[in-house]
């Protein structure tokens, strides 16, 4: 019996060293290796070399008009008295085959409140350019015994569209409420001033 067993045992023994031999081990991690450098980073990178500056384009010809014309206004406005109280385009007119505009100006000595200076100028455009064709003083407004505190243009009447009519709002030295005072002009005519009718 003892036989017996010992060989079940060695039969035992010997199916299990084959079986155990088949099996198969885990397979060992592969040697490490480094990453295959790219052709990016195998080389140290050198600076960029800085673009060419484009050379600066010539200013299109507007805008050097346009310079020009901001040289003209600017000059202007430095050569504007400090007694120049106020300038406005009023209106049109039209005589005949020349136009424009009516430009109104205004003087005011420094300091006092009464003694302005009032005039009136038809400006034509001659050869791209503003130019005062007439000018007149309106004498009596230097006479007011009163402050000019502000002036409107009227729309003209049908068929006297060159016509300029203008309100002024007067307040007298010697008062508070404000008098009306009109002054009509047609062109080549003699203007007209006092007193508002209405």
């Amino acid at each position: 019996m003892s036989r017996m067993i010992r060989t079940a045992f060695a039969l035992a023994i010997v199916t299990a060293v084959p079986a155990a031999a088949q099996e198969t081990a885990p397979a060992a991690p592969a040697p490490y290796q480094a990453p295959a450098a790219s052709a990016a980073s195998a080389a140290p990178a050198e600076p960029a070399a800085p673009a060419p500056e484009a050379p600066p384009a010539a200013p299109p010809a507007s805008s050097a008009a346009t310079v020009e014309q901001n040289a003209d206004v600017m000059a202007a406005i430095a050569g504007l008295s400090p007694l120049i109280g106020d300038v406005q385009i009023v209106g049109p007119w039209a005589d005949g085959e020349r136009n424009g505009v009516w430009r109104t100006i205004m003087t005011q000595a420094m300091g006092e409140t009464k003694g302005s200076r009032f005039f009136f100028q038809q400006v034509q455009e001659q050869d791209g350019k503003p130019v005062v064709i007439a000018s007149t003083e309106v004498t009596e407004i230097a006479e007011v015994n009163g402050a000019i505190v502000g002036y409107r243009a009227d729309a003209p009447a049908e068929g006297q569209e060159s016509n300029l009519t203008l309100f002024f709002d007067i307040v007298p030295l010697d008062g508070e409420i404000s008098e009306t005072y009109e002054l009509f002009v047609a062109p080549g005519q003699p203007y007209r001033f006092g007193p508002a009718s209405n």
